[in-house]
């Protein structure tokens, strides 16, 4: 597209040269005899380069640069001012004016189009910029827009399946108390390791819908770390005895300050993953340890570990490795890296010798 000019100048002989220089090199070329026949031009058609002279009738070069650059229709345009005035005269008050760069008469015709070429390129980049910025920050409002919904979504799921596993997880309870035979107590157990999973995918959900907007909080208290390996190991016996998994614990430290219940939905959510991809007839252990004053939490499989390439994210949202157990939400492991982080503490996978993995986490305690 043939780039447009403005000559500004109250000379006609200038304006022929400059115009006639220009139109040679390929510009559009419409001339003004003033300040205010300029502002009127531009006002009906942008242009993409203003040479303007300085000293002019009425409204001056000067005047009409600053009236430029307050119009949010022109303001970008670049100026070339063309000025018979002293480098120390003119220099200062152009620039004052919003002035991109200043050519002194007489020029050479190449001086002038060099100028021209060089505004007009550096006009153009910085339009193409200005373009791609307000791309990227459309782009990136529709995605934190696509973000909210998300959350939102996750909200009402979580929301929407917690009553009916209320119901469900209290039926199974009464029917565990009937003491079925055979293969209908095993179905009510299993009832039950279904529904507590779902359970605790739900929960999951919603504190990691929730952490993508402000951080989990902590309510510290001091507890014994071993009933809480116990109760987490009670809770998922079922689960072992389905999938032929025993859980020890081993466990050194008398208590711990922590937030309990995060911690036990943490230890909950790594011991679930150990027994799933634990070999039947293996065991899980659950270690707990005090480490230079901090609290260390190992939980052993024998399982076939965790892919080299795979270590630094296994903790993301979304990623799993399940799926040759049948498929997988990914959501544990980020849960427990979120209620780590929450105590400034840190969880990483270690593999185990000849085979397995542990999974390891370390909680500061209070100096």
């Amino acid at each position: 597209m043939t780039q447009r000019v403005l000559v500004v100048d109250d000379s006609w002989q200038n304006r022929l040269v400059a115009q006639g220089h220009l139109e040679a090199a390929g510009y559009e070329v419409v001339a003004a005899a003033s300040g205010e026949e300029a502002l009127e031009l531009m006002a009906k058609q942008p242009v993409d380069l203003v040479v303007l002279d300085v000293l002019m009738p009425g409204l001056g070069g000067f005047e009409t640069c600053r009236q430029i650059r307050v119009d949010p229709t022109m303001a970008d345009t670049p100026v070339l001012f063309l000025t018979a005035l002293g480098d120390r005269e003119a220099t200062a008050p152009a620039l004052e004016a919003g002035a991109d760069d200043l050519l002194a008469k007489p020029f050479h015709r190449s001086e002038l189009l060099l100028r021209a070429k060089a505004l007009i390129r550096q006009h153009e980049t910085a339009l193409e910029l200005r373009n791609a910025m307000r791309a990227l920050a459309e782009h990136n409002e529709q995605m934190q827009r696509l973000e909210r919904d998300k959350r939102r979504m996750s909200e009402l799921i979580a929301h929407d399946l917690k009553g009916p596993l209320v119901g469900i997880m209290a039926n199974a309870e009464l029917l565990r108390l009937a003491s079925f035979p055979g293969e209908l107590g095993d179905a009510v157990e299993d009832i039950l390791v279904a529904a507590t999973h779902v359970d605790r995918t739900a929960r999951d959900l919603l504190d990691l819908s929730r952490a993508e907007a402000a951080a989990l909080t902590i309510d510290l208290e001091s507890f014994d770390v071993a009933g809480l390996a116990t109760e987490v190991a009670s809770s998922l016996r079922g689960f072992g005895r389905w999938t032929g998994v025993v859980i020890n614990i081993d466990s050194q430290v008398a208590s711990t300050i922590a937030d309990r219940e995060l911690l036990r939905r943490m230890l909950q959510n790594l011991v679930h993953n150990a027994v799933k991809h634990a070999p039947k007839g293996s065991e899980v252990r659950i270690e707990a340890r005090v480490q230079a004053g901090d609290l260390l939490v190992r939980v052993l499989d024998e399982g076939p570990g965790i892919p080299e390439a795979d270590v630094d994210r296994i903790f993301e949202s979304g990623v799993t490795l399940d799926s040759h157990k049948g498929g997988g939400h990914g959501l544990g492991l980020a849960f427990c890296k979120l209620a780590v982080e929450a105590h400034g503490g840190s969880i990483w996978v270690e593999d185990r010798e000849p085979r397995g993995a542990a999974f390891c986490v370390r909680i500061p305690q209070p100096r």
